[in-house]
Order: C-alpha cells, then structure tokens, then sequence
C-alpha cells in the first residue's frame, strides 16, 4: 500500500506531510533579477533560510546552526526523496526548496486578494517550446479581480496572454 501523501496545490508538489514550511518571505529588486530570502520551518521550528541571489543560480538552503548542515542537508534529501514535482518527477533539494517557496508566495497573495473581496487568477506557461522540460509550467502572470462571469473571466485570461484585440475592457 502507497503511503498518504498531500497535495500542494499552488507548485504540484505531492509531500508525505506538511513537515516543511517557508514562513516568511523578502526579496530584493537588482540589476541582475531578484534576490531573496525566506524562512524554513520544520515541525513548526525555524531550521534556516532559503536564498537565491538573483542571477540565475539555485536556491540554497542556510541552517540556523553551523553544526547542524549535514545533519539538515541530509534530512533534506531524504524528504525530497518521498516528494513527486508537478511533471510526477522526484525533485532535488533546489527544487522542493523552490516549490515551497511558491506555495507560501501563491498562498499569501491569494490571501491578499480575498481580503480585498478578490480572486487571484494565474496564467500557468507549459513549456513544451523547448525552453523547459516537458509538462513543466511557470507563472507566466497574474492579476488580481472579482469576475462574475465566463466572458470576464475570458477577458483577463486574454489580457494576462497580452492579446489586445480579445482583452480590450479586460481590466476596466
């Protein structure tokens, strides 16, 4: 029997359990992209950071506790051996680190939204045009609205595709 696993809804992420979670997030605008740091919980404790630079460069994972790296790192691994990524690939560390910083991001930006009486709408990329692997999707944007109807809905879909013609009222 396969054991139970969760579903995260905003990365695809599929984890044994809700053991790590990011609790904070702040980025940086540079010259080269952004640069970032979150906060990484385990069972509710704060074990570390997650960073990225900006540049292109893989998130990394920093412990609180200099002695407690290889001891993290490898329970790390080992959770990210149990997870399955939106493609039903097991991912690396990188990875699972980047997906549970998407999952905080998407949760609190809905959450802003419905504050606001509001739905978050994202457009997903597949990047099946050779500029990823097959299956994988991005946030290709978002926006932020309150539609009652198909045709509304239609309209941002159009304006998120940047389609002037279909989206002339998208926002209005």
């Amino acid at each position: 029997m396969k054991p139970p696993t969760i579903h995260l809804p905003h990365s695809g992420l599929t984890a044994p359990d809700t053991r790590y979670t990011v609790t904070s997030y702040k980025e940086h605008q540079t010259y080269d992209g952004v640069t970032f740091t979150a906060t990484l919980r385990h069972n509710g404790k704060i074990i570390g950071r997650i960073e990225n630079d900006g540049r292109g460069g893989p998130d990394i994972f920093s412990p609180n506790t200099a002695g407690g790296m290889r001891e993290q790192r490898d329970a790390l691994e080992a959770f990210a051996a149990r997870c399955t990524d939106a493609r039903g690939v097991t991912p690396d560390v990188e990875l699972l680190l980047g997906d549970l910083v998407t999952e905080y991001q998407t949760s609190r930006a809905i959450a802003r939204a419905a504050k606001r009486g509001n739905t978050l709408l994202r457009l997903l990329q597949d990047h099946e045009s050779g500029d990823g692997p097959m299956g994988w999707a991005s946030e290709a944007a978002t926006t932020e609205t309150s539609p009652a109807w198909a045709a509304d809905r239609e309209r941002l879909r159009a304006h998120l595709l940047g389609d002037p013609e279909l989206a002339p009222h998208a926002l209005a």
